[in-house]
């Protein structure tokens, strides 16, 4: 009978770092440097059951917001602060196909936005990463 403790032992020591191991290779933080820098709703918002598509108007205010390093987001409504928010970036599947895409996530939200970098690091698109979800548009602000 001591032997099958020792197996068990075994097993669980096994299981623990291969979870680890798991743990460690995927799903974890994963930084886009591109990211880091401030950004202005200009694009558009796309998307949703119907289709819809808003684009700013003239006397719009401008939004804007600002990904640091450190994990803070600050968004601003002309120049004024409106809210700072914690985010983080995870590599996960979405529905775009089967590779492993740059996925955003503010800390007060479940569902989070895949994120693609485009036309040389001066465009940003936040998508939701469910079918007929919302597209957000932004281009880089020269700091």
């Amino acid at each position: 009978m001591r032997t099958r403790g020792v197996l068990r032992r075994r097993a669980a020591t096994v299981l623990s770092v291969l979870l680890l191991a798991a743990l460690a290779c995927g799903g974890g933080s994963d930084p886009v440097p591109e990211l880091f820098g401030t950004w202005e709703w200009a694009g558009s918002t796309s998307g949703g059951i119907s289709g819809d598509s808003r684009t700013p108007r003239p006397g719009d205010p401008a939004i804007t917001v600002r990904f640091a390093p450190d994990g803070t987001a600050v968004f601003s409504r002309d120049g004024e602060v409106a809210r700072k928010q914690r985010y983080r970036v995870m590599r996960e599947a979405t529905i775009f196909g089967p590779e492993a895409l740059p996925v955003l996530y503010f800390d007060d939200e479940e569902m989070g936005r895949v994120l693609r970098i485009e036309d040389s690091g001066s465009t940003l698109t936040l998508s939701d990463n469910v079918y007929d979800g919302f597209s957000l548009h932004y281009r880089r602000v020269a700091e």
